[in-house]
């Protein structure tokens, strides 16, 4: 196995813990935002039973306020989550490019490769016909 290939391999090796991290990071991302939605939905039922509660509704202001607090954390999570979900796409894309790279650099020196055996095996044939030829010329002249 050669360089190219064994860095080739690397660079797949990368590209696959890449994108499991990003979507690792989409997971996160996704049950933050149900976190969100669950709470705005607990802060929706707190306030409807203070409606009907006076004890309740002395106590709903810091609560909503406890929970807004709480809300603005899970928010700034996402975002935080999101920038390095970004992060970790652009380093996909940087990989895949290098893997490219890396693939066409593998095909050029196969076709190089290619090229000198089929060189070879011409420069071959033409001593072998030129030999042929040597022959016939010394026999005739003969």
């Amino acid at each position: 196995m050669s360089g190219l290939d064994q860095l080739l391999r690397l660079q797949k090796w990368n590209l696959d813990e890449k994108r499991r991290q990003a979507a690792d990071l989409e997971g996160l991302i996704l049950r933050l935002q149900g976190d969100i939605a669950r709470l705005d939905a607990e802060v929706a039922r707190e306030i409807e039973a203070a409606r009907s509660d006076l004890e309740a509704s002395r106590v709903l202001p810091p609560y909503r306020a406890v929970m807004a607090t709480r809300r603005e954390r899970l928010e700034q999570s996402v975002a935080d989550v999101t920038l390095e979900l970004d992060r970790v796409r652009e380093e996909i894309a940087e990989t895949f490019a290098d893997i490219k790279k890396t693939e066409q650099a593998i095909q050029l020196r196969l076709e190089r490769r290619r090229q000198e055996q089929a060189r070879r095996e011409q420069i071959a044939a033409d001593e072998m016909g030129l030999e042929q030829h040597r022959r016939n010329r010394t026999k005739r002249d003969t």
